[in-house]
């Protein structure tokens, strides 16, 4: 799971069998490890939820988004792209969610592109 951050914003972008693997789980997980001990590892989780709510959490050195298990399950069915989702988090402050499958780019090698989703743009 390819994961960028601008501001108040949260991409992820996922690989074909990152998506099955959500779609088998529920969940998954990202980590960016900074040391070997668990107090130097920041991790993102994607996660579906019963709620009709989107909802963000930062906890220690994790950031848990929660989607609606409707949509999570229609993205993981169909050829839905992705979504998005703005959430207010208090005070003013908001953050935008983009969630997406990862499509191979036009200009990378087929080894950075392996597990992508094929390119609608590539000529056959």
């Amino acid at each position: 799971m390819k994961v960028r951050i601008s501001a108040n914003s949260i991409r992820f972008r996922l690989r074909q069998s990152e998506v099955q693997y959500f779609k088998d789980q529920g969940e998954i997980t990202e980590v960016t490890a900074f040391g070997p001990l668990p107090s130097e590892k920041l991790s993102f989780v994607l996660k579906s939820n019963s709620s009709n709510d989107f909802q963000v959490a930062y906890a220690g050195s994790s950031v848990t988004v929660q989607v609606p298990q409707t949509l999570c399950i229609e993205w993981t069915h169909t050829g839905l792209v992705g979504f998005s989702e703005t959430i207010d988090i208090g005070k003013g402050e908001v953050i935008s969610i983009l969630v997406e499958k990862d499509f191979a780019c036009l200009d990378a090698s087929d080894i950075e592109n392996e597990d992508a989703y094929p390119n609608p743009n590539l000529e056959c």
